[in-house]
């Protein structure tokens, strides 16, 4: 541990400016490496952009820890710059706690003032917490933007993944993915678009009902449903790619001969 001058260097400066101890990195590794991850680096990269900002930062740092002195420079900044985000995402989140919490005692019928609280409690790790507040908010659809409403599923959903309760998260990401903009979709039937009802649906919750299957064993659907993927979104992206093929699936091959079909389509 500590090998690499680089994110010894690092971690010393941020640990003595953040109060924490040698006892506390140990803490982080420890439990980095039980997690047996086996792409540490692509497991980061979906912490740092999948909401749990305390996640990210913790194991970004244990990451770096681990660094042997001959890791590339490109994977130590991106390590670094995962630790950075993460942490201003965190203070952010903890200084808007309390206004946060506020709002929704001022207003507890505003069910976009409960799904902010509930982002919020996530980024900081607060899970139970957070998901009360999503669910909270639900009881208010009315006064949930789009945007809002569709993240307050998608998240209830992931908790629910990541309890392995893959049933009631593949029902929370199907309500994700099917919430739609009405009043848009209405607009264009006025006007006589037959497209209106081709909006693509949700794509995050649409790629985290494609890993649910693949958890349930139903991987006929998750392929059925790859396909229809790969014509709104394009190739999936390279975590859900990579979790999928552990899964059983072969997403780029699914995906290459779904771009042979088209050509030949077009061809015919």
């Amino acid at each position: 541990m500590l090998e690499n001058r680089w994110s010894r260097d690092y971690l010393r400066g941020l640990f003595e400016t953040t109060g924490r101890t040698y006892q506390d990195l140990q803490n982080l590794v420890l439990a980095w490496t039980s997690a047996d991850v086996e792409d540490p680096l692509l497991e980061i990269r979906a912490m740092r952009h999948g909401g749990s900002a305390l996640e990210g930062f913790n194991f970004g740092v244990a990451e770096l820890a681990l660094c042997k002195e001959d890791a590339p420079l490109s994977l130590l900044a991106e390590l670094v710059e995962t630790v950075e985000i993460c942490m201003m995402t965190l203070n952010k989140a903890e200084e808007n706690l309390p206004t946060l919490k506020e709002a929704v005692s001022e207003d507890p019928t505003n069910g976009e003032k409960h799904a902010k609280l509930g982002f919020g409690l996530y980024a900081l790790d607060m899970r139970e917490e957070a998901l009360t507040a999503l669910t909270k908010a639900l009881e208010y659809p009315s006064t949930l933007c789009l945007d809002c409403h569709r993240d307050c599923l998608n998240n209830i959903g992931w908790e629910h993944y990541r309890r392995g309760e893959y049933e009631q998260a593949l029902g929370w990401f199907e309500k994700a993915c099917n919430l739609t903009d009405t009043a848009k979709k209405d607009e264009k039937h006025l006007e006589g678009d037959d497209a209106a009802d081709a909006e693509p649906p949700f794509k995050v919750a649409f790629e985290n009902m494609l890993l649910t299957l693949a958890k349930l064993g139903r991987l006929k659907e998750a392929t059925e449903k790859l396909e229809k993927y790969y014509d709104w979104f394009g190739r999936l992206p390279n975590y859900e790619s990579r979790a999928l093929e552990k899964l059983g699936l072969q997403p780029d091959v699914i995906f290459i001969r779904s771009c042979t079909r088209a050509v030949a389509d077009e061809e015919g």
